[in-house]
């Protein structure tokens, strides 16, 4: 009999365990950013109480045993078999129920933004391992075959209902074939940040983490309005089509949202890597701030990795890299194209195509506010920025400054618009600017060449701004190959205090000088022309090719 008691133990434990009472608790939550709304609608949105919910058992192996959790305030009744309904309390619109699976389908038929709903819903976790949540508890499978969109939509509701948390993605390839609107507070995490066939051996793979969207015209996440702090790290976000595709839309009219961060996520071969636009509605006014991109990779998107039409919004771009697909007609094959934006910063970030596909253009603006890029470089493209290319007769604004600060760029810089160009310790190619007058130019430590004594620029000592206004201009002295320039103050120039100038002998005034240089001759007598030794000093000017003194 000894001998028993142990199994008896083991038995009766078990049949406790299979028992086991669940608690399940939420609201008649919905999360989807619609477009079509005549006032402010947040993204995340909550059914009215009276709102009847079905819930169905998807383990037929235990009792269909639900319970309305004591003082909730839920109301449940069995429905058809391995159905119940319930409804929310009316004051607070929170269910809760217990049950003895460990998740139930819950469906009802959402509001007048989003029709029928349906959520896997899992149990509450422990105390312990409350607001963390793994994508495979709602049912996906991250086999590249089964549809998991039910799964990430059911994952969104319940983050939301918990007002935030933090959802992982463990390695596998999880289709998705509509939209997955975004709550506030979430952070989705994969397990790297590497995209599919990168170089990383001989034999190139798919990233092991990522979520995939399947068919055209269609996004994979979708950002609404009053959505704030959103934390995207570590995955790689794929589109089987390029046809009217979006790794992450974001629009709105009313409400704005704020605080994006992505870190090493790579966007690969959308149409759009991030689409964030205003709604006609407001007339674009929607306000979309405060986006952080670091370490993310932009591969082979058609139209742009980065497109943004919104009045009102902030971005910083660190350490990104862009690999363009090739320019041609149907792609744009863009990097980044701001057609409004408040302000841009641009850090140590690559763009690039391939020297026999060159993609399109770096960065492209219609009109925004300031403009920084700092650090950064391109390769085989088209166009290193665009400013105006449509050539809008409302663009441009020379209050804020577009600063360029250590960079390189060697293909086409083209303004067609007012502009403050600020440009710090670049290096520019030969005859990269392409701009009228109204481009005005503070140019402080700039090559436009390569090292003048190991390769020369043919044409690079003239028309390196083009036919921009300069302000302001810093001198190169002549090396090997390239000639000298002196530093140019442009128009209004007002000096504080005395101007000493170059003091020279007669016999020493350099010829080929341009109209205009101007020296202080010591012996020179006063009024001669050209200049003639002799006297107590004169300041002379080049007239007419030969030197004057006044």
């Amino acid at each position: 009999m000894k001998k028993l008691i142990p199994v008896v133990a083991v038995l009766c434990f078990g049949m406790v365990s299979a028992f086991a009472q669940n608690r399940f608790e939420g609201y008649n939550i919905v999360v989807s950013a619609p477009k079509d709304h005549k006032q402010a609608t947040c993204a995340v949105r909550y059914a009215t109480p009276a709102t009847r919910i079905t819930v169905t058992d998807l383990d037929r192996s235990t009792p269909m045993k639900l319970t309305p959790c004591s003082g909730s305030g839920t109301n449940l009744a069995p429905g058809a078999s391995g159905t119940a309904t319930l409804q929310a309390n009316a004051s607070n619109y929170k269910w809760c129920f217990t049950g003895e699976d460990k998740n139930y389908r819950v469906e009802f038929t959402g509001d007048g933004h989003a029709g029928p709903t349906t959520y896997i819903w899992p149990a509450i976790s422990s105390a312990n391992e409350r607001g963390f949540y793994n994508i495979r508890d709602f049912g996906a499978k991250g086999d590249g075959k089964t549809d998991d969109t039910i799964a990430f939509k059911s994952a969104m509701a319940v983050i939301a209902s918990n007002n935030g948390g933090t959802l992982t993605v463990p390695d596998g390839e999880y289709i998705v074939t509509s939209p997955i609107s975004l709550p506030s507070g979430i952070t989705i995490a994969g397990t790297n940040g590497l995209q599919s066939q990168a170089a990383t051996s001989h034999l190139s793979r798919q990233n092991p983490s990522r979520i995939t969207l399947s068919g055209a015209n269609r996004s994979l996440f979708t950002i609404g309005e009053c959505v704030e702090k959103v934390v995207i790290r570590d995955i790689e976000l794929y589109a089987q089509s390029n046809d009217r595709t979006n790794g992450i839309e974001a629009y709105g009219a009313f409400h704005s949202s704020q605080g994006f961060d992505f870190d090493r996520v790579v966007f690969h071969n959308f149409y759009r890597g991030i689409n964030a636009y205003g709604l006609p509605q407001t007339n674009l006014q929607w306000q979309f701030d405060y986006i952080n991109l670091n370490s993310c990779r932009f591969i082979f998107n058609r139209d742009a990795g980065i497109y943004v039409n919104t009045r009102n919004t902030d971005w910083k771009i660190s350490a990104g890299l862009f690999i363009n697909p090739k320019m041609q007609p149907g792609q744009n094959a863009d990097s980044m194209h701001f057609e409004r934006a408040g302000a841009v910063m641009i850090q140590n970030t690559f763009g690039g195509g391939f020297p026999q596909a060159p993609g399109g253009t770096y960065l492209k603006i219609l009109d925004s506010g300031n403009i920084t890029i700092i650090g950064s470089q391109t390769e085989a493209m088209t166009n290193s920025i665009v400013y105006n290319e449509s050539n809008n007769p409302m663009a441009g604004d020379y209050t804020y400054p577009i600063t360029i600060i250590n960079s390189t760029f060697g293909h086409p810089i083209i303004f067609n618009a007012r502009r403050t160009l600020v440009s710090t310790g670049n290096l520019y190619g030969g005859g990269t600017f392409k701009a009228d007058d109204r481009l005005r130019v503070y140019s402080t430590g700039d090559r436009f060449c390569y090292d003048g004594h190991i390769m020369g620029c043919v044409g690079s000592d003239e028309g390196n701004f083009d036919k921009a206004t300069i302000i302001f201009m810093t001198g190169q002295p002549g090396e090997g190959k390239l000639t000298g320039r002196p530093t140019f103050f442009g128009t209004d120039v007002e000096f504080g205090t005395p101007v000493k100038m170059p003091s020279l002998m007669q016999n020493a005034l350099p010829a080929g000088r341009a109209n205009g240089s101007l020296v202080y001759c010591q012996n020179c007598r006063r009024s001669t022309t050209p200049c003639q030794a002799g006297g107590s000093g004169a300041p002379a000017m080049v007239v007419n090719g030969q030197w004057s003194c006044l």
